[in-house]
């Protein structure tokens, strides 16, 4: 179900008041795990299935992060995916796939210093939890 939104008062967790999520993933049991993971962690979280769904979430909404599966159905993922960093260069970016070599098509974006943060799928919970305290910190 594409748009699906939760909302839930920020609380705070590890000293960081928790900020909104969009979540980009096309198969819809997936979509809908991490989003009751993240509404979980009082997270305010939106969801979408596809990228033109998700750009019109971003463009609609403000996020502090974005969590997508790079492997979407037919269209440009990685363009839009890089474009996030300058139309929103603030915004947090978790690329997750389970391709072989897919974390090299983003090599340039994982430097020190830049929020965006690769999960190999498929990945424990905990993992993801490490991952999103990064991008808070």
């Amino acid at each position: 179900m594409s748009g699906k939104v939760l909302r839930a008062r920020p609380v705070r967790w590890k000293r960081h008041i928790m900020r909104s999520v969009l979540i980009v993933e096309d198969h819809p049991a997936v979509r809908e795990a991490l989003a009751e993971t993240f509404f979980g962690w009082g997270y305010s979280v939106t969801t979408a299935g596809t990228i033109e769904d998700a750009a019109v979430e971003v463009d609609r909404g403000i996020f502090g992060l974005v969590l997508t599966d790079v492997d979407l159905a037919g269209v440009a993922c990685v363009e839009w995916i890089r474009s996030l960093g300058v139309s929103h260069p603030g915004l947090a970016v978790i690329i997750m796939s389970g391709r072989f070599g897919a974390r090299d098509v983003f090599a340039d974006g994982f430097e020190p210093g830049n929020r965006r943060r690769y999960l190999k799928k498929p990945f424990l919970l905990s993992q993801l939890q490490t991952v999103v305290a990064e991008l808070e910190s």
